[in-house]
């Protein structure tokens, strides 16, 4: 059996991903907010161990930054919005 090169298996991968992220943006209107909260710190507790190496790389800081000050704008929006919300 013939093993798969990297090209191709990168080529697999991101199609498997891009198929998952379209059932989720499918699903996610459907679902509640505390599913999706629950969901989303379920990823980043499985991610951090990743993000933990990541950090020993140089120029990740930068990124990682304006990651978190993106995700810290939507929790905020989320917040302005579940105020409104009985």
């Amino acid at each position: 059996m013939p093993e798969m090169t990297i090209k191709e298996w990168a080529a697999a991968y991101r199609a498997i991903n891009e198929a998952e992220q379209q059932e989720r943006i499918a699903t996610l209107p459907g679902k509640p907010v505390e599913e999706t909260v629950r969901v989303y710190f379920g990823l980043c507790q499985m991610l951090h161990k990743f993000a933990l190496e990541a950090e020993e790389h140089p120029g990740l800081q930068e990124m990682r930054a304006k990651h978190y000050n993106e995700v810290l704008a939507k929790w905020q929006r989320l917040a302005r919005m579940l105020e409104h919300v009985d």
